[in-house]
């Protein structure tokens, strides 16, 4: 994988146009799949935090278990509080909602200075030692806990963000977690060319990803602005291909880790309008208010080009919704 970051340009864009062809792509979207997988391999592999983070959300579910066919902009990485002078219970110590706000603002600030203080930096000189050139980095203007990596170029696509997202947080729990290997889809066209063609990366197990995504739609569906938020649908999309794997069964089957997945939002980030005290067998909700059904809708043909394999009609993904909503509710009889 690092062979190829320092391949010469064109060389490299020789093989990814030959890659997104046996792949059906565009090799603007090969190019970007190849520099999260390089990202998620110096995380995971090279950062002297690396004992520190987890990987979690959308492009873990692609890229970690092959769980969804959606090609995901970002990489959402969780840090130990423990890095960021944290004991492990602190966070969980009772508080005041007033003094719990306090202290989540706190956390936030803290997780915010090491990715400005200890992570940019350190990534800096990754890429310098490397001799990757036509790269850079920089925290974003509106939110501190998110990186944005500017990889080298040859291809663009109006489809996909022409950058890699690193949205980090402290606030996000671990378990339970699994080690995937990463794979770039160009080292899937090129094996012979790729003398390290993975990455081991400790990731959340998608179990719990399955909760987190219908405790999101259960969030939703209380919404009362009348507003959608953009490219929200993944969720939806996403927890439909959930459903139809075998972790739905295993998730079911664990309504603890529902609870504890409850427990930590209402502890870290409350939400009186999310109504997660509603969020059990029996009472969850997922589908969208009928208010806001035309822009769920809207929004997911809007990114619809994002997913690169078969794309379940609206009318199917909300009937699918609607079936597992059903099938929590009734498994507390």
């Amino acid at each position: 994988m690092r062979e190829f970051a320092t391949m010469p340009q064109q060389d490299r864009a020789d093989a990814l146009v030959i890659a997104a062809r046996e792949k059906g792509m565009h090799p603007a979207i090969v190019e970007k799949d190849f520099w999260v997988c390089w990202t998620l391999d110096y995380l995971f592999s090279e950062s002297a935090f690396r004992d520190s983070f987890a990987f979690k959300g959308g492009t873990s579910l692609s890229k970690g278990f092959d769980l969804i066919e959606r090609f995901s902009e970002d990489i959402d990485l969780i840090f130990d509080w423990r890095l960021l002078g944290y004991e492990a219970e602190e966070p969980w110590e009772k508080r005041s909602n007033t003094k719990q706000d306090a202290f989540v603002s706190q956390i936030n600030d803290s997780a915010g200075t090491f990715l400005r203080e200890s992570l940019l930096p350190e990534m800096r000189a990754y890429l310098a030692e490397q001799k990757i050139s036509g790269a850079s980095l920089r925290i974003d203007e509106d939110d501190p806990q998110t990186l944005r990596f500017f990889y080298p170029q040859s291809f663009s696509d109006d489809s996909i963000l022409q950058e890699i997202r690193l949205e980090t947080g402290a606030l996000a729990a671990w378990t339970p977690t699994t080690v995937a290997r990463i794979t770039p889809y160009i080292a899937e066209a090129f094996p012979e060319a790729f003398p390290q063609s993975d990455t081991s990366v400790l990731t959340v197990a998608p179990e719990r990803t399955f909760w987190e995504k219908a405790t999101i739609l259960h969030k939703e569906a209380f919404r009362t602005n009348g507003r959608f938020p953009s490219r929200y649908s993944r969720h939806y999309y996403d927890l439909y291909k959930l459903t139809h794997s075998n972790v739905k069964d295993k998730a079911l089957g664990d309504t603890g880790l529902l609870k504890s997945v409850v427990d930590f939002k209402m502890t870290f980030w409350r939400s009186n309008a999310a109504r997660y005290d509603l969020c059990v067998p029996g009472s969850m909700k997922l589908m969208p208010p009928k208010e806001s059904m035309p822009l769920v809708e809207q929004d997911y043909v809007s990114m619809q080009n994002m997913i690169f394999g078969a794309v379940p009609d609206f009318g199917e993904l909300m009937s699918s919704i609607s079936q597992l909503q059903s099938e929590i509710n009734n498994s507390r009889r």
